[in-house]
Parts: structure tokens; sequence; C-alpha cells
């Protein structure tokens, strides 16, 4: 035969059945059992080549990466001479375009959409109404965050997965990760969407590990909860850092939503390359798709943020109460909108008017509040950790001083933005044990949620 003369469907059909003994039906059944060969009447019909095209964009990268020669090798045996193979991305129009039935009044079908959504959301979804993308600001620091997360909710399982967003506390990576699930639920209602936080995750599989007869079935629920979804949002992914059985169940749970096409989105307070304690297999499962980051906004960004608050809630805010409020809480959104909600509740209940003079006071930052100093923090940390002062800054080992002398030193360093070596005067060390204290307090606190509790504890003591 010809390459003139050659049947590529009965090609394709014959390499299909060749492929199906050494692929792993994980794989095959996705991605290489839907594919046709292009026909000669169609634009990226190639001469002389089999060209094999796919609606799923990332099956067809998959494929190109990991079993490409063996879809050549197929093809050549199934043709008994060489044809040279491409396998290409052709965008469904079905999906595109999907007939409509005849449908009631546009507002009537709006509210049973929302109704289905929320039951949805509410019963296994476990959303937050309020983190969609209508309500997240977009800034310089967030752009590719942002667009990265809305391509994977126009195309879940197709683009950048898994997705990993990463970031510091409190600046919006829960709130982009939900804005998925939203959007997915609203536009692909037969779509299952699960978020959970690895706390959570860790937990549940603790308990399904417990011995006893009902410990099978309770396995079995545990992993049908989070396996038989078509989207998965697991957020605060650096918790599961050196718990050998979560890191192994949330591989596997990997492994099997990722080779049926599935959408996996992680988001973390830490970049994937700071996962010193997690296996190389799970931290290259990571890396598979998009890693992006999210970082602090820049002022302008901050104060769009309290005016969309603002008008979201129907409060009048002046633009100088706004530039006061982003200019004071500048390294967390979180923290800016806790004080937003403050002091605009405060105002509203009183029935005064909202200055910047009144913002000061209500978040008691006046002139008139108390001044942090040094001596402040350490007597507030001894108190926290039932110490003396005399302690803190003595060379005592015992595990509650220590703690206490840790936590003085890295408040003195955030709140005081003091010198290493002026840090290392006021605690009677020299600099290299400050420095360490300071950065083994930052690193411990990127994982440690009740560390995180003890120093925003020890910071409302000072306020």
């Amino acid at each position: 035969m010809t390459n003139s003369t050659l049947n590529y469907d009965e090609i394709w059909g014959n390499a299909k059945e060749i492929l199906k003994k050494k692929i792993p039906n994980s794989t095959f059944e996705p991605w290489i059992l839907p594919i046709i060969p292009a026909k000669e009447n169609e634009e990226y019909f190639k001469k002389g080549h089999i060209v094999l095209k796919s609606d799923k964009s990332f099956g067809v990268s998959f494929l190109n990466q990991k079993y490409f020669n063996e879809i050549q090798n197929a093809i050549n045996e199934a043709a008994e001479e060489n044809i040279p193979v491409n396998i290409i991305f052709v965008p469904s129009d079905t999906k595109k375009a999907p007939k409509k039935k005849e449908k009631p009044a546009e507002h009537i079908v709006l509210m049973k959409e929302q109704i289905d959504n929320l039951k949805q959301m509410h019963s296994f979804c476990a959303l937050n109404l309020k983190y969609t993308f209508e309500n997240f600001v977009v800034g310089d620091n967030s752009l590719v965050a942002y667009n990265a997360a809305k391509q994977v909710s126009e195309a879940p399982g197709q683009k950048f997965n898994p997705l990993f967003i990463s970031g510091s506390v409190g600046i919006g990576k829960t709130h982009l990760m939900q804005a998925i699930g939203h959007s997915i639920l609203k536009n692909f209602p037969d779509l299952k969407v699960k978020y959970a936080k690895t706390e959570e995750f860790t937990n549940q599989l603790v308990d399904s590990c417990q011995k006893g007869q009902e410990s099978y079935q309770k396995m079995k629920k545990f992993r049908d909860r989070y396996r038989n979804v078509d989207v998965l949002l697991l957020d605060d992914i650096q918790f599961a850092e050196g718990k050998k059985r979560t890191e192994e169940e949330i591989f596997n749970t990997f492994d099997a939503l990722f080779h049926l096409g599935k959408q996996i989105v992680f988001a973390s307070d830490r970049p994937i390359s700071s996962f010193k304690n997690t296996p190389d297999r799970l931290k290259s499962r990571y890396e598979w798709g998009l890693s992006v980051d999210i970082l602090v906004p820049d002022f302008k960004t901050r104060v769009e943020i309290i005016e969309k608050h603002a008008k979201r809630s129907d409060f009048e805010i002046s633009r100088e109460v706004a530039e006061f409020l982003a200019e004071t809480f500048d390294k967390n959104v979180r923290e800016l909108e806790g004080a937003y909600n403050k002091v605009s509740a405060y105002a509203s209940i009183k029935g005064i008017e909202l200055t910047v003079d009144s913002a000061k006071e209500i978040l008691g930052i006046g002139e008139n509040a108390r001044k942090i100093t040094p001596e402040i923090i350490i007597e507030n940390c001894a108190e926290y950790f039932n110490v003396s002062k005399k302690d803190i800054l003595s060379t005592a080992r015992s595990k509650e001083i220590q703690e206490a002398r840790q936590a003085a030193i890295y408040l003195v360093r955030e709140m005081l933005d003091a010198s290493f070596p002026a840090t290392g005067e006021i605690f009677n060390k020299n600099h290299t044990t400050v420095l360490y204290a300071y950065n083994k307090m930052k690193k411990d606190l990127q994982t440690n949620k009740p560390l995180q509790n003890t120093i925003e504890e020890i910071e409302k003591m000072m306020r």
C-alpha cells in the first residue's frame, strides 16, 4: 500500500488495539479511545501524515509528552510502514454551543439555577458565597493568578492541571480558588466540585484509618468523597508536608483524578520549592501544570479593595479614609478587610460620620493610642507564656522560656522593624542567635496554625 491508498480510520482502529495492550486503561480510555483521524477535507489534514485530533487540550499535551513514541510505533505496526503522526487539539463545536431546550422566562431559570447551585455548594462543596471572581479585586500582584484561574474555570481539566496558587497568608488565595468553584458550578452545573482544607482532609483520613470492622467502608467513603468529583480544590496544602500518610493519599487521589481528566487546584502559603520534606514524586505532581503566585497588593489595589467592599455593603466611605486604611494595613488583605469591617460597623451602629480621626479612634491607633515598644512586646510575651520578663532576657533554655523569647524577638523585628544588631542588644544576644530565632519563627509560622494564633493573640494584647 502507498500513502495515497491508506485507510487512516482502519489503521488507527488497529493501532488502538495494539495500544490497548501496552498503555494503562486509566490513560487509554479517557485520552486515546476518543481520538479520531482528520479527514482529507479538513483544514488541518496533512498529506502523508496521520493527524489525530482530540477536543481535550490537556490530553493532547499529555500524550505528546508521555506516550508519543508508543502511538507512533503502533501506527507504524498497523500500517506496516512508517507514517509520521501528529496529535493536535481541535475544540469541539458542541462544547462551545450546546443545544438548548426551550426554556421559561430568564429570571425563573436564573432563580432555579441559583437555588440548585446553592444547595450543591452548601451540601458538598463548602464554598463561601462571597468568594467569586466578581468580588475579587485584580491588581498587578494577582493578574497572572487571576487570569489562570479564569481559564481553568472556563475549561476544567483541559488547561493548567493542576493549578498551584501560592502566596503569603491573607492575600486572596482562598478567594481565587473558591471563585473557580463558583464559576464552574455556574457554567457547568453537571460537574461535581469539592473544596476542602488539607487539615480537614487529614482529619477525615485519620478517622477513616482507625481499626475495626467499619474501617474498609469508612476508607471507601473517604476516597469516594474526594475521587468521585470533577473538580477538587485543596487549600493550605503546606499542612500536608511531612505527614507521610496524608501525602500518600493526596498522591493517589491526584493520580486517580488526573488520569480521568478531572481538574485539580492546590493553594499554599509557600511555593513548591520550599517543600523540602515532601516526596519528589508528589512534588513533581504539584509542578505538572501551572504554578502562580499572588503577591501583597500595592497601595492602589488596597484602596480599590476597600472601595469595592464599601460599594457592596452600601456604605459610604471617603477616599481619605480608604487611603488611610490602605496605608495602615499594607501586608495582609484579611487584616485590611477586618479593619474596614470594624470601622464601618462601628460608624453605622453609632450613627457617626467616618473620618480618618474617627477611624483611628475606633482602631486604637490614634495619637493617644498605646505606643508599642520593645519593653511592651517582651512584657506581653512573658504574660502570654506565663514566664517573667527577666526569664526572656536570661540565658535560660526551658521550652516555655525559649518559645516566649523567640516570639518576642520575632515581634520586635516585625512590629518595630528593628535591625538584627539592635534586636540583639535588646535581648542581650549576639547577631547570630537573634537571626536564628527570627528565621525559625518565620519558617514555623508558614505551617504551624497554633503558632500563628499565638502571635495574633499577643498582637491583640498590645492593641
